[in-house]
């Protein structure tokens, strides 16, 4: 999506609430913080290290480690756009952005830009959970349909669990279950495979499990923080991506995971 002459001077005044200036067409810098809108997504990324409560599959938001180092928030904004025209989701945009005008000319994508980089800012240290609320439970089901959490690839079926507490929204399905007795050559293909997934979009992709729990590949979609109506138009798109990351990842994870499944080649060459 590239912002016209008017979104674009909007778009700008909005971002520099955040400390965040233009140095480009589309792209936006602060202190450790860049944005960049390419292809219908909105990039930020930092080199700024995760802390602890920022590190890690229960991070809230969707910061993750990139396959380039540091780390990235992506969002298909675009594709959010979309879903918000077509569900009627636009009318809480003036609820949730006190300064959207509509009757001064604002547009929807000049929201949803702040919007979504103020929750990138919020959740870039782990924050974000303090007086937010995920949507009711009947919400949650009239947006996604239980049928929608059961993920197929192959001979390997594995439900989507979504997490909804007091402060959290998420998202998480088990792409491939790890051996205990896995040898170091094996493991060392375990950190390759999630180091490969980092480059899928929007999804998180770590080892879960340590010591004696039992460790497996797991994917999220974090949307702790995310304004309603974003959160709401997010859901979808993230059964989506969670579902393309399945049927991409999870028979690879498994044979790679599992200890009785002999290969010449991921018992003797290192990845």
């Amino acid at each position: 999506m590239l912002l016209t002459e008017q979104t674009s001077a909007r778009t700008t005044d909005r971002l520099a609430e955040l400390g965040l200036r233009p140095d480009r067409p589309n792209a936006w810098s602060g202190e450790d913080l860049h944005l960049s809108i390419d292809g219908g997504w909105l990039r930020f990324s930092t080199a700024r290290s995760s802390t602890a409560a920022s590190a890690g599959l229960d991070s809230p938001g969707l910061w993750k480690p990139s396959a380039v180092g540091g780390r990235v928030f992506e969002v298909p904004l675009d594709a959010i756009l979309r879903r918000i025209d077509d569900t009627g989701l636009h009318d809480q945009i003036d609820q949730v952005d006190p300064e959207f005008d509509d009757d001064q000319g604002d547009h929807p994508e000049v929201a949803m830009i702040a919007m979504l980089a103020t929750w990138a800012v919020q959740t870039l240290d782990g924050n974000g959970r303090k007086g937010w609320a995920p949507p009711a439970v009947e919400r949650l089901n009239e947006l996604i349909p239980p049928a929608a959490l059961s993920f197929r690839s192959d001979a390997l079926l594995e439900p989507c669990t979504l997490v909804s507490l007091e402060h959290t929204l998420r998202l998480q399905v088990c792409l491939g279950r790890i051996d205990p007795a896995l040898s170091d050559v094996r493991r060392g293909w375990v950190d390759r495979v999630v180091a490969d997934a980092r480059r899928l979009r929007l999804v998180r992709v770590e080892r879960r499990g340590s010591g004696d729990a039992p460790a497996m590949i797991e994917a999220t979609v974090d949307l702790t923080g995310a304004p309603a109506a974003i959160g709401e138009a997010m859901l979808p798109l993230a059964v989506d991506a969670l579902r393309h990351c399945f049927e991409f990842l999870a028979l690879t994870a498994t044979i790679v995971g599992d200890a009785q499944c002999a290969s010449r080649v991921l018992d003797t060459v290192t990845s």
